[in-house]
């Protein structure tokens, strides 16, 4: 429900859109007259530019959103854990039990309670972030929220664990945020506008050419804030904000919230022991104890709750301490116990504030009493006038764009990949030298075909494995918060990986080959299509592990399922597979790409290989013979290409669906 709190400034007009230091200032009089001024707005009025101080760096603020209070009711979540004894079992533990209430627009609100009372729970239910096990009824607006996305328009996630691009500077992870999220529809001077002037009020203006990297933790908690603001939305959601940070970057951080929401947003945070200063910041309090409600309401009305069970706060005590030793039950409290009373105070101060007549209440209730009525739809406030966010290609861009950059200035890894190809291509080449013409030498040409297909294997599989493990938390963040659609967030990465990975491939080839005495015909080329094609299809078993496996687990799998595949058709043909795994033998694009390599090079109409003077008797004179007994022979070269081009292209759907239901199905 709207409230009046949202256009009400302390000291000053009731319209926040109409503060200023010009002319522009409103002079109504009427309170409905000023509403509809403000309303007919559709951006605050921004204040000249002035030194900033300690305590209001600057008196901006944003463009004004439609507020959303939240309310929910009967809130259980029932995590579900199979244990593997005697037998598989499934144990259902329930976190929150029926909890209810209701988080206000202009408020900040703080979730506390001890480790394992359900505060990130509750607030992941509440953004959306999670919905697997958890049940009850929550209303924006007093509409009961769905999946739908008209909903998801209007919330900020910021997670604990500030997952942030630290490659790029802050100008830099702004400014990609803003065209992602504001798109194209308005000038890029408009966004380097808000961008500057968000950065300002949360104190970054001196941070715009820093490494996201080289910031401090309070530094890093405020640019997470700042990326989200970029779309102003009425609802932001955060984990323990002060998690890790000293006591100044406590204060700054819980002060610009307090700031956010006081300018008509809905603020709410988990927050686990504050100090007394911080607690008394906080304009409203919900703790939870054992998964139940033990209070909801204003600070200042904690500790008068507590007395009438006889519960004393002691004189010079943190009551936030206090709290948390009342609510492990230091003090022979009993959580039930504690929630009954909430629940009876609860109900006497709502019937209180209903009840009560208008000159008792003060401007505030008053304000929000008459203007409770207006509050508009969620349909209304999704479809707000606001700039629209980049369309898939652009995003596609965007993110190609902003993972150039990234690559540029994380290069160590891939100069790496590029000298490792090419020792590895000297090494070999010497090895192998000149055994590609010579009929003695026809075998150790062939273990050196097997070697070089292993070898792009494994460069092409574990160089990416470990890609979507190590960044599925920045993913999630940014894909939840609405940066960007799956599909180009995932071109966009396929497009730096399988051109690079093709030339280091090509580097190899093009050393290898000459160096080896391999023939300078039609057939380097067939050569070159299956140790592409070959390192491409391994690259994207790479990405179908990594998105599926944690990381202790992919960096097993994939050398493991490397070497079974490899194992099919070197170290063993057809006829000698077992019936139970020809289906492998069929399957591995290892056994394709190396078929395909071998039978380049001595198939396709070979003539006779040289048999040296001083040899007495040439068996593998003829590359036909050869091809016959190890069962390569007769090869339909389209047909493995086929063969490995699917199996690509079904692991990269694969890896789509994975991720998507991992970004979905929370």
């Amino acid at each position: 429900m709207t409230t009046k709190e949202d256009f009400v400034n302390k000291g000053g007009s009731p319209l926040n859109c109409c503060q200023s230091n010009d002319s522009l200032t409103s002079t109504s009089t009427d309170q409905d007259d000023a509403i509809k001024i403000c309303e007919a707005m559709n951006n605050f009025v921004i204040s000249p530019k002035r030194k900033p101080s300690m305590n209001n760096r600057i008196k901006k603020t944003f463009p004004k959103r439609p507020p959303v209070d939240l309310k929910f009711e009967d809130i259980t979540y029932t995590s579900t854990e199979w244990k593997f004894k005697k037998w598989i079992t499934r144990e259902d533990k329930e976190i929150l039990h029926r909890v209810s209430g209701e988080f206000k627009s202009g408020e900040l609100t703080a979730i506390m309670g001890p480790s394992g009372a359900g505060k990130s729970t509750l607030l992941n239910g509440l953004a959306g972030y999670i919905f697997r096990g958890f049940k009850g009824t929550v209303q924006f607006n007093d509409e009961v929220r769905d999946e739908s996305p008209r909903f998801n328009k209007l919330i900020a996630y910021i997670p604990q664990d500030e997952e942030l691009r630290l490659p790029l500077t802050v100008m830099e992870n702004m400014m990609i945020a803003a065209d992602l999220k504001l798109g194209y529809s308005v000038s890029t001077e408009y966004k380097v506008s808000q961008v500057k002037e968000i950065l300002e009020v949360l104190g970054l203006q001196h941070t715009h050419h820093t490494m996201t990297g080289r910031l401090s933790g309070g530094q890093r908690k405020r640019l997470a804030i700042a990326l989200e603001l970029l779309s102003n939305p009425p609802i932001i959601f955060l984990d323990e904000p002060t998690t890790g940070l000293d006591s100044l970057s406590c204060s700054q951080c819980v002060t610009l919230l307090k700031k956010l929401a006081h300018e008509g947003r809905t603020v709410i945070c988990t927050i686990h022991q504050p100090s007394a200063l911080l607690f008394e910041m906080f304009d409203h309090l919900y703790v939870l104890s054992a998964g139940q409600c033990v209070f909801d309401g204003k600070v200042d009305a904690l500790l008068p709750q507590l007395e009438q069970i006889g519960l004393n706060c002691p004189p010079f005590h943190n009551p936030a301490d206090f709290l948390m030793e009342v609510a492990i039950g230091e003090h022979g409290t009993d959580v039930d116990d504690l929630a009954a009373l909430q629940r009876r105070c609860g109900a006497e101060r709502a019937r209180l504030i209903a009840e009560a007549p208008p000159e008792v209440l003060t401007e505030k209730e008053l304000y929000a009493r008459k203007v409770s009525q207006m509050t508009p739809s969620i349909e209304d406030i999704s479809n707000f006038a606001a700039p629209k966010p980049a369309n898939s290609l652009m995003q596609f861009l965007l993110l190609y764009k902003r993972n150039l950059m990234i690559t540029k200035r994380c290069s160590k890894l891939f100069i790496n990949r590029i000298v490792a190809h090419i020792a590895v291509a000297l090494l070999f080449g010497y090895l192998y030298k000149n055994v590609g013409t010579s009929a003695s030498t026809l075998l150790a040409n062939y273990v050196f075909l097997y070697g070089s297909m292993l070898l792009l294997v494994y460069t092409g599989q574990m160089s990416v494995t470990l890609s979507f493990p190590l960044e599925i938390q920045v993913l999630k963040r940014e894909h939840f918060n609405r940066w960007f659609r799956l599909g180009p967030y995932m071109i966009s990465i396929l497009l730096i990986e399988i051109p690079f990975q093709i030339a280091c491939t090509w580097m190899y080839i093009g050393i290898s080959y000459y160096l080896t005495g391999q023939l300078m015909d039609y057939r380097v080329y067939f050569f070159v299509i299956f140790c592409t094609l070959g390192t491409i299809c391994a690259q994207s078993w790479g990405y179908f592990i990594g998105a599926n496996c944690p990381i202790s687990v992919a960096v097993f799998v994939g050398p493991v399922l490397a070497c079974l595949f490899s194992v099919f058709g070197f170290c063993i043909t057809y006829m000698d597979t077992p019936y139970m795994f020809r289906w492998l033998y069929t399957i591995s694009y290892f056994r394709a790409s190396f078929h395909g390599l071998t039978y380049a090079i001595y198939g396709l109409t070979r003539p006779l290989l040289d048999c040296p003077e001083e040899m007495i008797y040439c068996h593998y004179q003829d590359p036909k013979k050869f091809l016959d007994e190890y069962g390569i022979d007769g090869l339909n070269l389209w047909s493995n290409i086929s063969l490995i081009v699917g199996i690509t292209f079904i692991l990269h759907a694969s890896t789509y669906v994975s991720l998507w239901c991992k970004l979905n199905r929370r």
